[in-house]
């Protein structure tokens, strides 16, 4: 079982991790505009998912933004060309 722990800093930051054969990851921070609220984006290049965590300072707790599949956007694009 592999597990990972993100620390969170809020900046111009970028971080790549491979868990096992079937993800890899590249990550980076921002801010949401909202306060104190920082955003992690993690891509998992190989199923090609985006998917967003915010960290509420205030709260100190994460909260789930959002999963996009990336790969299927890249073919909706590609149709409507």
């Amino acid at each position: 079982m592999a597990s990972i722990v993100w620390g969170l800093q809020v900046g111009e930051s970028q971080v790549e991790a491979t868990i096992d054969d079937r993800s890899a990851y590249m990550a980076v921070t921002a801010r949401t505009g909202r306060g104190e609220e920082a955003v992690l984006w993690m891509l998992d290049t190989q199923t090609e998912e985006l998917i967003a965590v915010g960290w509420e300072q205030r709260a100190k707790s994460m909260l789930p933004m959002g999963r996009r599949s990336v790969a299927a956007d890249v073919q909706t694009a590609k149709r409507i060309r």
